[in-house]
């Protein structure tokens, strides 16, 4: 975990400097000034660029084979529940102000679906739902949102299996068996 968790400070410092360079804008013609105000931001010259409305900071956190989150699979509810706690402050005191969230690793789902069996990465088994019942996503978007974060979903829908794992080992619900092309 210690691991994981300077992987995502590092990954959370790259996207929080990344965006730091706002696009070009327009500019007034030379000799122009813009219309004075007491609210308006600098006149936009070839030296002062225009404020950016607002950065996109934030940091991937992937679910496929364990990368980020959770840790590892079949742990108890809880202290999935509390990585990933741990991993929304870790982004809000590393400045971000989003998340995003693979949650759809691969032909499966960390959210109860009618289309993708539960992901091996949260129980050790794909097909089989956690144990309490929780909705892992709906839990990120909670701590995320309480935290003044955003989250948004990663789905990677082309992505059918793992090398690791063969097509035949999947549950009988997964896309990886009933639509292999």
């Amino acid at each position: 975990m210690v691991h994981q968790g300077v992987r995502f400070l590092a990954a959370a410092f790259v996207a929080a400097f990344a965006g730091c360079t706002p696009a070009p804008g327009p500019s007034l013609p030379e000799g122009e000034a813009a219309p004075a105000s007491p609210d308006a931001p600098a006149p936009v010259t070839a030296t002062t660029p225009p404020p950016a409305p607002r950065e996109f900071r934030a940091a991937w956190i992937a679910t496929v084979a364990n990368i980020d989150w959770p840790s590892k699979p079949g742990l108890p509810v809880a202290v999935q529940q509390d990585e990933a706690r741990r991993l929304v402050r870790a982004a809000r005191a590393a400045g971000l102000n989003a998340l995003v969230l693979q949650v759809r690793p691969a032909a499966d789902a960390i959210y109860p679906s009618n289309l993708e069996p539960w992901s091996e990465y949260l129980t050790g088994t794909q097909g089989r739902a956690p144990e309490p019942a929780w909705d892992p996503l709906a839990y990120w978007i909670a701590e995320a949102h309480a935290s003044g974060l955003e989250l948004h979903a990663w789905f990677n829908p082309c992505a059918r299996a793992i090398r690791r794992r063969s097509r035949r080992s999947r549950p009988g619900t997964s896309r990886a068996r009933t639509r292999p092309s």
